[in-house]
């Protein structure tokens, strides 16, 4: 008999519901979905999704960088035993990592978030119809696009020390990946020509997988850290994530003020992260799983304590190293000095936190809400990208979403060792920041190797430092070298910023060496050299070449015959102030705001005899003395 199949279809258009069922009809062959194209799906409410009589059909369909966004996190237990079907390309082939979150979970007879496996990944056929892995039990290194497999043996979740790989759970195909835990994952090798929606499921190196289950919604509580612990985490949801506000919500004390949204709903702070995210990434052209032949490092992404800006990207350090964090040779590591930004996580999206170096303090669990949920599409005209971003312009469909287009004033400098790798370093610019570490504005480094640099704060590296711009200001750096290395510090670009000069000051030799259009090279042995250099804008060697000479340049001058003091100013510098004291600190003369006048005098008839010193002092704040004598002629 032929099966035929009858679809009450959806085509939905920012469509709201106070919730959502979807179940089939009462006869055996008549099923029924909601298939959202583009576009965003609002429940205000929970789902109710019931499995269709043709299984291989979902109840609900995210197509076309489509998503769905629930409200409330009191009405958060979706129930049923049906699924959601929704899309997400990696961009690794089979010898890298992705990290992942899912965003359903496999339906139970509970209501609520279930965990999540692998091994329940699908790969697309058409816009409706996915396909199984092919081999459930492969354990090969290689995952394979054409047949559909995956190599089990990569994937992990990950809690507490990010440098001890005995952290690392292997979880395989178990479905034990928790709403909101993050999970490694290594693409696939070959094509898979199948299109869907002008999408190819793997042109080579971005496998395109189909996350069928039950939506997680609501609030999500993924692990509980301790001080200094290290967890993978991800967006748990069928939607973009604002990152600003995870991080923000989730690090530091008090209430911000600034909103989110425009509801106006204050951030009530919880110390559970240090308000850094960190992103994980690797050189696509390195092809083995061998540890010690890995080519990657972790970017870290500030939001600057500002729920509404872009945030700070620094991309990752790309190197290999062996057992003793030696570098073994050169690592082609991501483009430096790109203006990424990494604030609207997309859907499946995984990251590291870490948590704060607190003492005595309780530190609470790490959670996402339905508040953080934004209708972000990906693409190239939006600032969403799987894995790594790629654009600076965005565009943000959500009515309520606040969005800064301001970019935070900032300078990057790179410091290269022995051409192998580069350690790209993010000064940002905050009046409301302070020069101390502070929660969602800091990033210390999370992957230091043995030769290695930052900014120094306590005795660690940080790879982002947050401050108001001050152009007194001297900021030591971190620089510890495992053997002998030849250095290179230069300015790699300024965001929204310029300044008239940078140095590198060694306090050393006490020598001030510009960075801002031009390297600084320097060839050091083994050793730390923490707190040695420094990074400033101003060289006060050359300034007081200039004070001396501003100094040396006046003419003072005591006519005691015509009783009047003379007081040349050939370069016609801007004075403040011309001032004259007797020797026991009495000040008898005082004029202000001179301008720039090339003679200045004064009568001195009514002053005793005796020693008297001249203090002159510019507008720069630069002063010099001068003694004169009076005496009265008989």
């Amino acid at each position: 008999m032929k099966y035929i199949s009858t679809f009450f279809c959806f085509f939905i258009a920012a469509t709201t519901f106070a919730q959502l069922t979807v179940k089939p009809t009462n006869t055996q062959d008549s099923d029924n979905y909601v298939y959202v194209d583009g576009t965003v799906l609002f429940v205000k409410q929970q789902t109710n999704l019931i499995k269709n009589n043709d299984t291989l059909k979902a109840s609900l369909y995210l197509r076309n960088e489509a998503q769905l966004i629930q409200a409330t996190d009191a009405t958060s237990n979706n129930t049923g035993n049906g699924v959601m079907s929704v899309f997400q390309e990696g961009t690794s082939d089979n010898f890298e990592y992705n990290y992942w979150s899912s965003p359903v979970g496999i339906p139970v007879a509970q209501p609520g978030n279930a965990a999540f496996g692998a091994g329940s990944l699908k790969v697309p056929q058409d816009r409706l119809i996915s396909t199984s892995i092919t081999d459930m039990n492969y354990n090969g290194d290689d995952g394979t696009a054409s047949p559909f497999k995956i190599a089990k043996k990569w994937i992990n979740t990950y809690v507490i020390d990010i440098n001890d790989y005995a952290n690392w759970t292997q979880v395989q195909f178990e479905r034990t990946i928790n709403a909101g835990e993050g999970f490694t994952m290594k693409g696939t090798s070959g094509t898979d020509p199948t299109t869907v929606h002008g999408v190819q499921n793997n042109p080579g190196s971005a496998q395109r997988y189909d996350f069928r289950g039950r939506p997680h919604n609501g609030s999500v509580t993924p692990t509980l850290l301790a001080p200094n612990d290290i967890a993978l985490v991800g967006n748990p949801y069928p939607s973009a994530l604002d990152l600003n506000y995870f991080l923000l919500e989730n690090s530091g004390s008090g209430t911000l003020t600034t909103a989110c949204n425009v509801s106006g709903i204050p951030i009530i702070k919880k110390n559970s992260t240090s308000g850094i995210a960190y992103f994980w990434d690797m050189d696509k052209t390195v092809d083995s799983h061998n540890l010690n032949e890995y080519n990657g490092g972790y970017g870290a992404y500030s939001p600057n304590n500002d729920c509404s800006g872009m945030g700070t990207y620094v991309p990752p350090t790309f190197f290999r190293y062996n057992d003793n964090g030696e570098i073994v040779n050169s690592g082609n590591q991501q483009a430096e000095g790109d203006t990424q930004y990494r604030r609207f996580l997309p859907i499946a999206q995984g990251f590291f936190v870490k948590a704060p170096a607190m003492t005595g303090a309780e530190i609470l669990s790490v959670s996402f809400s339905n508040r953080h949920r934004v209708f972000v599409k990906e693409g190239v005209a939006n600032q969403s990208y799987f894995d790594r971003p790629t654009s600076e312009s965005y565009l943000a469909i959500n009515e309520n979403l606040v969005i800064s287009n301001n970019v935070l004033p900032k300078l990057r400098l790179n410091i290269a060792f022995d051409d192998l790798y580069t350690r790209q370093l993010a000064l940002a610019f905050n009046d409301n920041a302070s020069p101390a570490i502070e929660p969602a504005m800091d990033a210390i480094n999370l992957d230091g190797i043995s030769s290695d640099a930052g900014f120094l704060h306590q005795g660690d590296s940080y790879i982002i430092d947050t401050r108001p711009f001050d152009i007194e200001d001297r900021l030591p750096l971190y620089l510890n070298l495992s053997s002998q290395r030849d250095l290179s510090f230069r300015i790699n670009n300024f965001e929204n910023f310029d300044t008239e000069n940078v140095y590198i000051y060694d306090k050393q030799t006490e020598e001030y060496h510009s960075v801002k259009d031009t390297y600084f090279y320097i060839s050091l042995p083994a050793g730390d050299y923490s707190d040695r250099f420094e990074l400033t804008f101003k060289n006060t060697n050359e300034d007081l070449e200039v004070s001396e000479e501003i100094a040396s340049s006046f003419d003072v001058f005591q006519n005691n015959t015509n009783a009047q003091l003379s007081i040349s100013n050939p370069l016609q510098i801007d004075l403040n102030s011309i001032e004259v004291f007797d020797m026991t600190g009495k000040r008898i003369l005082s004029s202000m705001n001179l301008n720039t006048q090339s003679q200045y005098t004064y009568p001195t008839s009514k002053f005793a005899q005796g020693v008297y010193v001249v203090r002159i002092t510019t507008k720069d704040n630069i002063s010099t003395t001068k003694k004169i004598s009076i005496f009265k002629g008989r």
